[in-house]
C-alpha cells in the first residue's frame, strides 16, 4: 500500500518545526503519525516509563543518563482523512526555521576504521572482553529536490519487515531509519524481546546455509545477556525460540525470540528496558566494559544511533525498537550510522565490508530520491 499522501504532512510539520514522529510497524501496512502542538519536548526517566504515553526516543547515552524524550500524542493521524484534517490544523501556523542543524562530519577513512578494529580485536583475543561494537559515520549529500516525506514513503515501501520511522525534535534534529531489531514489544497477550545479531548477505537459498562460528558466537552473547536480564528482573516464566534466520532487505541476521506472559512484566518495564539497553548486539559484552571502550574508541557521538524508539501505550500497544540502519538528516547532508560486532574471531576486512552492506539499507533508497 502506497503512503504517498503522508509525504506532504511530514514536510509541512518540518516547516512548522513541531515535534513529531511518523512510523510504520513491521509487516503492517498502516502507519501512525504523532505530533505535539508546542515545541517543548519532555524528558522522562526511563525507569518511570509506565507513567507516560506517546512516542519515546532515547539516545545511546541514555544507558548512562537514564532519560529519554517523549513526543506527546496531542495530534494523531492514522489514515488519509486524518492526515488531511491535520494538514488543515497545521497549515495556518507560522513557519519556523528553528535551530540550524548543520550536522557534524566525523567520517573516518577505511584505513583508520580498520586500524581501530585491529586494535579492538587484539584486546578481544587477550580476553579482556568478549565483544565490542565499533561504529562509523558515512556522510552523503542531500539533493536539491530531497523531500523528507518521500524518504519515509520509500523506506516504508522498500522494507516491509522492519520498523520504519522519521522523527523530528526541534532541539535535536531529524532522523529516519528502518530497523530490524525490537527491544521490547508489549500487547495484551504477550511481551517479547529478541537477540538479533550476526549479519550476512541474503540470497534466495541462504536461509538454509549454516552460519559461521563467529556469527553464532556473536549472537549467543546477546541471547545469554537477555536471559540474564530477564532473570535479574524477576522474570522466569518465559519461552525461548530456537535461533532462526531473519531477512532484513538485502541482509539477514540470526534471531532468537523471547516471549513473556504480560503479567510477568507488569510494573517491570522500565527496569527491563534499562537492563536491555544497550544490548550486546549494539554495544558489546560485558556491557559496561564495552560501553566505556566505545566512548574512548569512537571519535563521533552516536547520538540516537543504537538508542531506542517507538510508540508507547498507543492503541493498546507499546513497541520499542533499537535504532539501527538510520541517518541523521541535516540541512544539506545525511549522516548514516553503521557498525559491526567484533569478537576474537573477527577479520577486520570482513567487518568493514559488513558496514558497507549495512549502509546500503538507506543508501539504496536515498540514491533514488
Amino acid at each position: 500500500m502506497s503512503l504517498n499522501y503522508v509525504a506532504p504532512i511530514i514536510d509541512l510539520l518540518l516547516k512548522k518545526n513541531l515535534p513529531f514522529a511518523v512510523f510504520r510497524l513491521p509487516e503492517i501496512e498502516d502507519f501512525m503519525l504523532v505530533c505535539q502542538q508546542d515545541q517543548e519536548v519532555k524528558e522522562i526517566d526511563i525507569l518511570d516509563i509506565e507513567e507516560f504515553r506517546g512516542f519515546v526516543i532515547a539516545p545511546f547515552k541514555s544507558a548512562r543518563t537514564g532519560s529519554a524524550f517523549l513526543i506527546r500524542p496531542d495530534l494523531v493521524a492514522t489514515n488519509k482523512d486524518e492526515v488531511h484534517q491535520l494538514m488543515n490544523q497545521v497549515a495556518p501556523l507560522t513557519d519556523d526555521a528553528g535551530k540550524e542543524h548543520d550536522i557534524e562530519n566525523h567520517v573516518i577513512s577505511r584505513h583508520a576504521y580498520i586500524s581501530n578494529m585491529d586494535y579492538l580485536i587484539n584486546l578481544l583475543q587477550k580476553e579482556e572482553l568478549h565483544k565490542v561494537v565499533l561504529s562509523r559515520v558515512i556522510s552523503y549529500p542531500l539533493q536539491p529536490q530531497f523531500s523528507h516525506g518521500n524518504l519515509f514513503n520509500q523506506l516504508a515501501g522498500e522494507y516491509p519487515n522492519t520498523f520504519v520511522y522519521l522523527f523530528h525534535l526541534p532541539e535535536e534534529g531529524t532522523w529516519a531509519g528502518a530497523s530490524p531489531e525490537a527491544l521490547l514489544l508489549i500487547n495484551q497477550d504477550e511481551a517479547s524481546t529478541m537477540a538479533l545479531a550476526g549479519t550476512r548477505l541474503y540470497h534466495p537459498d541462504s536461509t538454509n546455509d549454516p552460519w559461521s562460528e563467529k556469527e553464532i558466537q556473536e549472537q549467543s552473547f546477546v541471547s545469554q545477556y537477555i536471559a540474564n536480564v530477564l532473570s535479574e528482573s524477576g522474570i522466569t516464566n518465559y519461552q525461548t525460540d530456537k535461533p532462526a534466520t531473519r531477512r532484513a532487505g538485502h541482509l539477514e541476521h540470526r534471531l532468537t525470540r523471547f516471549t513473556i506472559p504480560p503479567n510477568q512484566i507488569e510494573n517491570k518495564a522500565g527496569k527491563m528496558i534499562m537492563g536491555l539497553h544497550p544490548t550486546p548486539a549494539v554495544c558489546g559484552y560485558p556491557k559496561g566494559d564495552a560501553f566505556h571502550l566505545i566512548m574512548r574508541a569512537e571519535q563521533h557521538d552516536r547520538r540516537f544511533y543504537t538508542g531506542f524508539l517507538g510508540p508507547w501505550k498507543l492503541n493498546g500497544h507499546s513497541q520499542l525498537f533499537v535504532n539501527l540502519r538510520c541517518a541523521e538528516i541535516g540541512n544539506d547532508t545525511f549522516n548514516l550510522y553503521v557498525g559491526g560486532g567484533l569478537t576474537a574471531n573477527s577479520v577486520s576486512e570482513d567487518e568493514w565490508e559488513e558496514t558497507v552492506q549495512k549502509s546500503k539499507t538507506l543508501l539504496l533508497v536515498i540514491e533514488k530520491l
